[in-house]
């Protein structure tokens, strides 16, 4: 076995020792040394494949990829070619959980406003609120959406879970189908989009949405920028039936210095980074030394495509 690796951190001397004792060698991309692609069975990350055509991969047999999104990748191709391909699923669900709940807590307790006071020194009182018995509603039940969950569940906030056939999902109080959206997310105090992008869910958070929610809700966007009318939610702002949103992806990134979303009083805006935290590369090097195991042994390898 021959591995290129890519976009992980420095690897740790006693991998690199564990490696050697198994007789697998181990290239870096970023290495001071000559890459020849028809060498290695084995391929973390999609960054080889910006610096060499996908077919100069001749033996390439496991591919393990470190993004969760795929969409912008030919992975039915691989796939179609008998190449193993895992995603990185779950890898940064926590951080992003955080992430969640922090907007959401922004939100309730005003944060922005009471930060813009002290800029002034006014001294002003609101009314604020609390996350018990609040109503969630998670478009999708993935990593991100459990972990989330998870955490929500100590403020006393009730949990509902969307995804294709309604199946049940733990921690989610209730269950239902993503096409019954239309039924539920009118007594939802605040939504949550986690779901992948696909030609279904395009758009999937558009004017007709925006306009079946709850006035004054709140939405966040942490899965796809383009499953979000941006225009339509503007609209939704303006005219008071949404309360505020938090949006992590946009349908143009870099989000365009002009787009009205900057400086609108009721948008948190985060440049894709809810994902960011100090142990990604742990839970990266765990579950891609886990599937080299399973791999090598001959065994399903975990978050397969």
């Amino acid at each position: 076995m021959r591995i290129l690796l890519t976009e992980l951190f420095t690897l740790p001397e006693e991998v690199k020792d564990r490696f050697a004792n198994m007789g697998v060698q181990v290239d870096s991309l970023d290495a001071d040394q000559p890459i020849h692609p028809e060498d290695y069975d084995v391929v973390f990350g999609q960054t080889p494949f910006k610096t060499f055509p996908y077919e100069a991969f001749t033996n390439l047999k496991f591919l393990q990829l470190s993004s969760a999104g795929v969409d912008h990748l030919p992975v039915d191709q691989w796939i179609k070619d008998g190449i193993i391909v895992s995603n990185a699923r779950g890898v940064y669900s926590a951080p992003m959980a955080e992430h969640i709940i922090l907007t959401i807590l922004a939100a309730n307790r005003q944060y922005l406003t009471f930060a813009t006071q002290q800029r002034e020194k006014l001294w002003k009182k609101h009314k604020l609120i609390e996350l018990g018995y609040r109503k969630i509603v998670f478009l999708g039940t993935g990593s991100i959406a459990v972990e989330t969950a998870k955490r929500l569940i100590p403020f006393g906030a009730y949990l509902v879970g969307l995804n294709t056939d309604g199946r049940r999902i733990e921690p989610f109080m209730i269950n239902a189908k993503l096409t019954d959206w239309r039924i539920i997310i009118g007594a939802c105090d605040v939504v949550i989009n986690t779901l992948p992008y696909t030609s279904a869910t395009h758009h999937f958070l558009n004017r007709e949405f925006f306009a079946t929610m709850k006035e004054g809700a709140m939405v966040i966007n942490v899965g796809r920028g383009k499953s979000l009318d941006e225009t339509a939610l503007l609209e939704a702002l303006d005219n008071g039936h949404l309360s505020h949103a938090a949006l992590d992806v946009f349908e143009e990134e870099p989000l365009p210095v002009n787009s009205p979303l900057w400086s609108h009083e009721k948008v948190f805006i985060t440049p894709h980074n809810s994902n960011s935290g100090q142990l990604l590369g742990e839970r990266m090097y765990d579950l891609f030394l886990t599937n080299l195991g399973h791999y090598s042994r001959g065994e399903a390898v975990e978050n397969t495509l």
